[in-house]
């Protein structure tokens, strides 16, 4: 039985270690909250951008994403179209989508294993390099996203530093529209404003994301089929491929890209446990391979997005093996504790009362472990979370923090709701379902 119990101590050590590794990197970037963001200097110098939408039965936002792009950025309009890839549509998006004064590029895909994203961004980079129009970078938007007047300004101003991939600072529509939209929209507030800040100030890479992603078509042009990541998660795909290939992925704090928060409980489930399959199974393709060129390169950012990968698989790891080592623990030793000190009790015998002494001492300072990685996780996640906002507001544009301060004390439970829905997409394999769009409203 001592041979179980070590065994089991020595496993559990190891998860623990794990998870120390996972939550240090995190810890270490709220330490550097005060980094400053980084500005690139503006230029005169326009280059021509392609703005690729890739969408399925979305008429309900289409076409207001369309006009605010072609209406609103302050680029030349001449140097800047705005193609639209209607991917195996059932409804009228390519006939909206061209009345808004998109191109529009039809992809019908006969193969249900091909109705994905990546599949459809893919045909569109084909068909416009296809086309013969000459373009020196591709910005990959959301069918409901929305950017900040300055989004292809300053994607232009990165590129002309010499930035070839990078991503946005992302903020949300409907941010305060409810508790659902609230704690996702501060979700991607804090990833932009404390992990990818640092990293851009540290000279590290972040990690791609769908909406709003900038990339040179120098690179796309080289890219075996013009698109070489396929998965469900093909932006976090596409980050590994360029790492392995010593190529930096940077951030563009002053592009905001705005995009629709799910309202719902259901659509934020879905929306959570499809991207927990699909970075779960990046985890297990290629990142362990990023991981190992790190000893190639000697670029810490392979080391940094493993970790940040890490994270999904560990989330199984610590329900299949937290929840049951730590309630096996427990009552063995609340058994032990009160079965010993009864039999003591019973028999007048009281030396068997030494033995309870060790497990009452286990119990009681697993109870004192239990409370401070409860408390911790209660103050860190509200911690980060309102320093990503009050850090935030101005860049923004918000008057107040009305909508958002329930999700700062929430946050917590949110990670939980995340945990639990990764948990149940790494175990199944969900299908791409219609997310609930809310009219566009002002941009927050």
């Amino acid at each position: 039985m001592e041979i179980i119990w070590k065994s089991l101590e020595v496993i559990n050590w190891v998860v623990i270690v794990i998870s120390t590794i996972c939550f240090g990197f995190q810890l270490v970037m709220i330490l550097l909250f005060w980094l400053k963001p980084r500005h690139f200097k503006q230029s005169e110098d326009y280059g021509r951008a392609a703005i690729v939408i890739c969408a399925r039965n979305e008429r309900d936002v289409i076409g207001d994403t369309i006009s605010d792009l072609l209406e609103n950025q302050n680029y030349p309009k001449d140097r800047f179209d705005v193609f639209v890839v209607a991917d195996n549509c059932t409804d009228d998006t390519a006939q909206i989508a061209e009345k808004a004064g998109a191109k529009v590029l039809i992809h019908n895909d006969p193969d249900p294993a091909h109705h994905r994203a990546a599949y459809a961004i893919q045909y569109g980079f084909q068909q416009i390099i296809a086309s013969g129009e000459k373009y020196d970078f591709f910005i990959k938007f959301d069918a409901d996203n929305h950017g900040n007047p300055d989004y292809i300004r300053e994607m232009n101003n990165a590129y002309r530093e010499g930035v070839l991939i990078a991503r946005p600072f992302e903020g949300s529509t409907n941010g305060a529209q409810n508790t659902w939209t609230a704690v996702s929209a501060t979700y991607y507030i804090r990833d932009s404003r404390i992990a990818c800040n640092c990293r851009e100030a540290l000279h590290l890479d972040s990690m791609l994301t769908g909406a709003g992603m900038m990339v040179a078509s120098s690179i796309i042009e080289a890219l075996p089929g013009n698109w070489d990541a396929l998965s469900t998660s093909d932006d976090s795909e596409f980050t590994v491929n360029r790492l392995l290939e010593n190529k930096r992925v940077h951030y563009v704090a002053d592009a905001i890209v705005y995009e629709d928060q799910p309202s719902t409980m259901k659509d934020t489930w879905n929306r959570l446990s499809r991207m927990g399959h699909g970075l779960h199974g990046v985890f297990w393709t290629k990142g362990w391979k990023m991981f190992g060129h790190f000893f190639v390169s000697g670029r810490w950012s392979n080391v940094d997005l493993f970790v940040q990968l890490l994270m999904i698989p560990f989330t199984l790891l610590a329900f299949f093996w937290f929840v049951p080592y730590y309630v096996f623990y427990a009552l063995c030793h609340l058994i032990n504790w009160v079965g010993v000190e009864w039999m003591a009790g019973f028999s007048g015998l009281d030396g068997i009362a030494i033995t309870s002494s060790v497990s009452q001492g286990a119990f009681i300072n697993l109870l004192i472990m239990a409370a401070v990685v409860i408390g911790s996780f209660l103050v860190i996640y509200p911690l980060q979370t309102f320093l990503a906002v009050a850090l935030s507001k101005k860049k923004l544009g918000w008057k107040s923090y009305k909508g958002y301060k329930r999700a700062v004390i929430l946050s917590p439970l949110f990670m939980v709701f995340y945990g639990l829905a990764v948990f149940v997409g790494v175990l199944t394999k969900p299908k791409w379902k219609q997310l609930k769009r809310n009219a566009p409203t002002k941009k927050e």
